[in-house]
């Protein structure tokens, strides 16, 4: 008896100390779970294109792009999905002076407009949601406020037990009312809540965590990150187009998201995305040295051992909902959900039991 109550208060106020967060990231949580499709929407004059059939080589978008900003050189290109959404390309100014970040037409070449002009509603979103838009601080936050959630869970799965109530008897006085939807809305979506909050933690601490596991099962880690190619200083970069098309062969079966060029020593690098990877942006990444194309460093997702693929790709798609597509992304936004529900009435049966409170 003595433990069921040190740890009903002990939960109680671990609740309150993570209510406010708890609030704010599964409302914003069930948002993100359609981040991409909503950006989308919202700049929609930038980001949608009629395709009008094969899309221009890298040199020709970077000879248009020269026309409207001229000595500006291609540093960077995202790479869309289909052929109805617009090439976000990278341009640095000469002489060191601030570049620019445009959305470009690949059919056509024309320049829709540059990243200043868009609605930064969902950047925005995304930053709170991932840091609290305060940088390590607020990632370190939300790192040890996973942790808290799952000690909320599995306390709360404990201190549910001996009632188990999962029906919410809407008649009943507010007290009761907020105790039966606390625990029946806890009870029905515990597995999920513990699920946001391993997956939240393994996200914020993803480098240890890959480590970690890759010791536990005796697996080899990824390759290193190369530093920089010393046989490239001061030396031209190949054509963008190359590069991209030599990163491509070492990687057959993937398609290419994101080229990055910063010219001289520093490395290109091509990040790749297979059919089985349902992250965004995808987690292969192909590293050339720029000014021949030698191959620096090749970390598939395809052929890394499962405690990386874990760490590194499998985790975000069970946070996220996208490891089996729309069915599990529509699950954990309705889940998210939970959250704010959980973040509300347990500081509300808190502020009960001040006085005689409600049964544990």
């Amino acid at each position: 008896m003595q433990f069921r109550k040190a740890l009903l208060t002990t939960h109680l106020w671990a609740g309150l100390l993570a209510a406010p967060f708890l609030l704010a990231l599964g409302l914003t949580g069930a948002v993100m779970v359609f981040e991409n499709e909503i950006d989308d929407a919202l700049n929609a004059k930038l980001t949608r294109v009629t395709s009008s059939g094969a899309a221009l080589s890298l040199a020709a978008l970077e000879s248009r792009i020269d026309s409207a900003y001229p000595g500006y050189r291609l540093v960077g290109a995202e790479f869309p999905a289909d052929e109805r959404h617009a090439y976000a390309i990278a341009a640095a100014a000469p002489g060191g002076r601030d570049g620019a970040d445009l959305f470009v037409d690949q059919h056509t070449g024309r320049i829709l407009g540059t990243a200043s002009e868009a609605r930064p509603v969902m950047q925005s979103l995304h930053g709170f949601h991932t840091h609290l838009l305060a940088g390590r601080t607020g990632a370190a936050i939300l790192g040890w406020g996973s942790l808290l959630l799952v000690f909320l869970s599995v306390s709360g799965l404990i201190l549910w037990w001996p009632a188990k109530v999962v029906r919410v008897r809407w008649g009943a006085p507010a007290k009761r009312l907020v105790f039966d939807l606390h625990n029946a809305v806890g009870a029905v979506s515990f597995v999920f809540l513990l699920v946001f909050a391993v997956t939240g933690a393994v996200i914020h601490w993803d480098v240890p965590a890959g480590q970690w596991l890759a010791r536990l099962t005796r697996t080899a880690p990824m390759p290193a990150i190369p530093r920089a190619a010393q046989d490239c200083r001061d030396q031209a970069s190949l054509p963008a187009d190359r590069l991209l098309a030599t990163a491509a062969a070492a990687v057959p079966g993937a398609r290419a998201t994101w080229l990055q060029t910063p010219g001289g020593p520093s490395p290109v690098r091509v990040v790749f995305k297979y059919p089985e990877d349902h992250t965004p942006a995808g987690r292969t990444q192909v590293f050339l040295a720029g000014c021949t194309g030698r191959l620096l460093a090749v970390r598939s997702s395809r052929l890394a051992p499962a405690a990386i693929q874990y760490s590194s790709m499998w985790n975000r798609e069970i946070h996220t909902g996208d490891l089996f597509g729309w069915p599990t992304r529509i699950l954990m936004c309705l889940f998210s959900l939970s959250l704010p529900v959980m973040a509300v009435t347990g500081p509300l049966i808190w502020w009960t039991r001040r006085g005689r409170g409600l049964p544990g």
